[in-house]
């Protein structure tokens, strides 16, 4: 376990049962989630972000989907829960009181046949039972105006169509958030809306995190949206992790070729007008065809034969700072040893 941390992700494998045979979708996936903080997961589509989430919240479709090896700690004051080993009945408990999870379309998450009251005071009905019907409605109340829907009492008597994008997505945080989880998991919940009404999104997730002290897993492609949200992030490929940073030190010093990538792509303002961006060579390998070494050489400015070969393990190239390439992996030795080997000649 790591000091602070309230969820451990160690070694991760998920597998999916295909048509074509069985492929592993997450590959050793590892990295902790620090309290009352925000750890960005940050890829391209397909890299293994939201299986990841779904992996956590135990709603891998059954059965099809399954998590093979590895372990994900959740962590309280008094005891540690593995997640990959609880039954069926305590994970049930586990998500919505603990852990929960905003999707990322609210239109297709919400159900079209139901009131918003009658949504989200369902939350309270099957988390806290205890509570009589007048307080369920009370609760549901309070949450929609903490999350800052006007006329909330109109709302709770309106169906999801009837509400926009922006509102929609506020109504999923509130049901999200009904049970004041420690963790919650934004499976790119700003996606699908417009840039005004993103950043209200985000500014109300922000505060309340400040106000409620949970720690957020959000997940993007998005790495303006990283940039303002997140104090680490964990960039992944091909269902495997290759880098992972305080947010400052990822922009600053990114390592991995993936990563320089990605944020070579992106427009600043020193970028020449109507100039073509930088791209990636080639695409994510298919799930069936994975290269035995390292799942990014087919497209690395960096290979080498062993790439080819060998898969990297994550090694810190400093305290807060992993990456997993064999590039670097040498070239931090090589580094190391020659200080070292001045330092001999020095003291000679």
């Amino acid at each position: 376990m790591t000091i602070n941390s309230v969820l451990t992700v160690s070694d991760l494998c998920t597998e999916f049962t295909t048509d074509d045979g069985v492929v592993r979708v997450l590959d050793g996936v590892t990295f902790h989630v620090p309290k009352g903080k925000t750890i960005g997961l940050v890829g391209e589509s397909g890299c293994g972000k939201s299986v990841t989430a779904m992996s956590i919240m135990g709603l891998l479709p059954k059965p099809f989907g399954q998590i093979v090896s590895g372990s994900i700690e959740y962590h309280q004051v008094s005891k540690t829960y593995d997640l990959v080993q609880l039954p069926a009945s305590e994970m049930y408990r586990m998500r919505g009181n603990h852990i929960s999870m905003i999707f990322q379309d609210p239109m297709t998450a919400l159900n079209p046949v139901h009131t918003i009251g009658k949504q989200l005071m369902e939350v309270y009905q099957l988390h806290q039972p205890k509570l009589s019907k007048k307080q369920r409605y009370q609760f549901a109340l309070e949450m929609l105006e903490k999350v800052g829907i006007p006329s909330a009492k109109q709302r709770m008597l309106e169906f999801p169509h009837q509400l926009s994008g922006g509102m929609r997505q506020r109504v999923m945080i509130a049901i999200a958030l009904a049970c004041e989880p420690e963790v919650l998991i934004c499976d790119e919940p700003t996606t699908a809306l417009d840039v005004t009404v993103q950043a209200q999104i985000l500014d109300l997730m922000k505060s309340l995190q400040q106000e409620t002290g949970m720690s957020i897993i959000f997940i993007t492609h998005d790495l303006g949206v990283v940039a303002e949200m997140c104090d680490q992030v964990v960039v992944m490929y091909a269902g495997k992790v290759v880098e992972q940073a305080d947010v400052f030190e990822l922009f600053d010093h990114p390592s991995h070729p993936y990563t320089q990538g990605l944020l070579g792509s992106m427009p600043n303002t020193h970028s020449i007008a109507k100039s073509l961006l930088p791209t990636i060579d080639g695409s994510v390998p298919n799930l069936h065809e994975m290269p035995t070494g390292c799942r990014f050489v087919t497209r690395c400015v960096y290979q080498q034969e062993k790439c080819h070969q060998q898969s990297p393990n994550l090694f810190a190239r400093n305290s807060e700072h992993l990456i997993s390439c064999h590039y670097w992996q040498d070239l931090t030795l090589n580094s190391t040893a020659h200080q070292s080997k001045t330092k001999e000649i020095e003291n000679e």
